[in-house]
C-alpha cells in the first residue's frame, strides 16, 4: 500500500564546492543532491534507490547562519550551511517514517555532515522563501492561513466578531457596493472618491483595498469599514504624498473625534498597508523616514494617544526578494521599515507562509533608532488564495497586515480602549505571539519575525487573565 510522503528538512554543512552543485537550477542537480544525502545516511547501498526526493531546490533555501557585522550586507556572503527540503516517500524496504528516523540518527552521528533536521522550518535560523522560486506563488488557502494565526479559534469565543468596532482602511479605496452593510462611509482624498476604487490599468483582480477589507471581515465579520483612499500604487514623491496624507488624516481624525461621541462610539482602528519603498525622492533624506519630529509621524503618534489602534504593514523590501519598487539602498535589515511604519506606538506586521516560513520579501528590522527599533512587532500569514477561489489572492505584508487588523478588531469588540489601551493590546499581541526556537538569541531571526507569529487565541487567553 502506498504511504503518504513526509516533508522533512535537513541542514547540511557546506564544505567548499558543495554549493556549486546545488546552485544549478535543474532536475539533474536535484537528483544529485538527493543521492548525496542518501549516501551520507545509508552509504552506497541505497544510492540507486533513494527513498526521498528534493521538495524545494537548495538554491531557493540557502540561508546565512550568522548576521554580518553590518545589518545590511552589500553583497550576499557564501552560505555556511544549506537547508534542504525533502519529500520522504520511502521505498520497497523502508517506510517514510523509518527513513525520517534514519535521517535523525545520521544527523546525530555525523556532525561533520549534518547540522540538524526537523519536520518544521522554524529551526533554521534564517530560512526564507521567495515567490519567484515557486511554481505556484500562492502557497496555501485561507483556511490554512487563518489556522496558523489561530484566528479560527476566535469564532468559538464570545463577543469577538468585531461588532461595534470601526476600521479605517487607508489604502487605494473600497467598493461600497460589494461591502454592503459592512461599509460605514469614507473621505474624499484629492480626486479619489470613497467607496468607488479605481481599477489598476491592465488588472482584472480585485482592488488592493478590497483584499484588505476581505481579510479583516473574515476574522471580524461584524466590523464596520471606512474608506480613506490615500495610498497610490507607488509613492514616487514623498514630500507631496506626506502633505496629502497629513491633510487627509487630519480631516478623518476630526470626524472620528465627533463620531466617537455620537453615532460611532466604539473602538477605532486605522489600518495602513502602505509604506516608503524608495527614499530617492525624500528631501531632505530622513526628514520623514527617520525623524520622530516630522509632522506626520507626530500625528500618527497622536492617533494612538487618543486611544485608537494603528496597524501598519512592514513593507516588501526584504533583502532576499524585494519588490521592484524598492530603492537600491532601501532593502534588507535596518533599511526597509521607514517612517510611521517604524513608530514604536504602532503594530507593524511582517509576513510568513502558512507553514511559518518567513517570506524573503518581508521588510526587516531593526526599525529606525529614533522612531522604534524593535520592528517588526510580529508576523502573520500571506501568499494564500481564497478557499474555493484560486483567482482571488492575498499577497505581500499587506495581506498579513489585514489579518492582524482583523484580529485587533475581533478582540476590540470584547475589550474596548477604555479597558485596554492601544499600548496594552499591542503588548499582549507581542507577548502572546508564538516564539520559534532561537528567536531570543538570534538577532537576524528577530529582525525578520519580531516577537514571533501572531496567535489570536493566545492573545484572547492573556487578555482574559489580565482584564477579565
Amino acid at each position: 500500500m502506498t504511504q503518504n510522503p513526509i516533508r522533512y528538512f535537513v541542514v547540511l554543512k557546506n564544505p567548499n564546492g558543495l554549493e556549486h552543485s546545488y546552485f544549478e537550477d535543474s532536475a539533474t542537480a536535484d537528483r544529485w543532491a538527493a543521492r548525496y544525502i542518501a549516501l551520507q545516511i545509508y552509504g552506497p547501498e541505497l544510492v540507486d534507490d533513494v527513498p526521498f526526493t528534493i521538495a524545494s531546490r537548495p538554491s531557493a533555501l540557502v540561508h546565512l547562519v550568522s548576521e554580518p557585522d553590518s545589518e545590511r550586507p552589500l553583497k550576499p556572503r557564501q552560505p555556511h550551511e544549506l537547508v534542504v527540503s525533502l519529500n520522504v516517500t520511502g521505498n520497497a524496504r523502508l517506510s517514510p517514517a523509518q527513513v525520517v528516523d534514519d535521517i535523525i540518527k545520521a544527523a546525530l552521528e555525523k556532525p561533520e555532515v549534518f547540522v540538524g533536521g526537523s519536520p518544521d522550518i522554524p529551526f533554521a535560523s534564517s530560512d526564507h522563501w521567495c515567490v519567484g522560486d515557486a511554481a505556484d506563488p500562492m502557497f496555501s488557502d485561507r483556511s490554512a492561513a487563518q489556522r496558523l494565526i489561530r484566528a479560527d479559534a476566535l469564532r468559538t469565543r464570545p463577543n469577538t466578531t468585531g461588532k461595534g468596532v470601526n476600521v479605517v482602511i487607508v489604502d487605494q479605496g473600497l467598493d461600497k457596493r460589494e461591502l454592503g452593510s459592512s461599509y460605514g462611509g469614507g473621505w474624499k482624498v484629492g480626486a479619489a472618491v470613497p467607496g468607488a476604487p479605481q481599477q489598476q490599468p491592465g488588472s482584472i483582480r480585485r482592488p488592493h483595498g478590497m483584499m484588505m477589507a476581505h481579510n479583516i471581515l473574515e476574522v471580524a465579520p461584524d466590523a464596520l469599514l471606512f474608506d480613506l483612499p490615500l495610498a497610490p500604487p507607488r509613492i514616487s514623491n514623498i514630500t507631496n504624498f506626506l502633505s496629502l496624507a497629513y491633510a487627509a488624516y487630519s480631516v478623518a481624525l476630526t470626524d472620528v473625534w465627533h463620531w466617537k461621541r455620537g453615532k460611532y462610539p466604539g473602538p477605532w482602528i486605522f489600518v495602513n498597508p502602505w509604506g516608503i519603498y524608495d527614499r530617492s525622492s525624500e528631501v531632505p533624506l530622513g526628514g520623514y523616514t527617520t525623524n520622530p519630529h516630522n509632522c506626520f509621524n507626530r500625528l500618527i503618534g497622536q492617533v494612538v494617544a487618543d486611544d485608537n489602534d494603528v496597524v501598519f504593514a512592514a513593507g516588501n523590501c526584504g533583502q532576499f526578494c524585494p519588490d521592484m519598487r524598492c530603492g537600491e539602498e532601501d532593502q534588507g535589515p535596518g533599511y526597509s521599515i521607514w517612517g510611521a511604519n517604524s513608530l514604536a506606538q504602532v503594530l507593524t506586521v511582517g509576513a510568513i507562509r502558512a507553514d511559518s516560513m518567513w517570506l524573503g520579501y518581508s521588510s526587516q528590522g531593526p526599525g529606525q533608532l529614533a522612531l522604534g527599533p524593535n520592528k517588526p512587532d510580529l508576523c502573520a500569514t500571506s501568499q494564500f488564495r481564497e478557499d474555493g477561489d484560486a483567482f482571488s489572492i492575498n499577497t505581500g505584508t499587506s495581506a498579513a497586515c489585514g489579518l492582524a487588523a482583523g484580529v485587533v478588531a475581533a478582540l476590540r469588540s470584547r475589550w474596548d480602549s477604555a479597558r485596554v489601551s492601544p499600548h496594552q493590546l499591542k503588548h499582549v499581541l507581542n507577548q502572546s505571539a508564538r516564539k520559534p526556537p532561537g528567536l531570543g538569541s538570534n538577532p537576524g531571526l528577530r529582525h525578520r519575525l519580531g516577537h514571533g507569529v501572531l496567535d489570536a487565541n493566545a492573545a484572547f487567553d492573556q487578555l482574559m487573565m489580565q482584564f477579565p
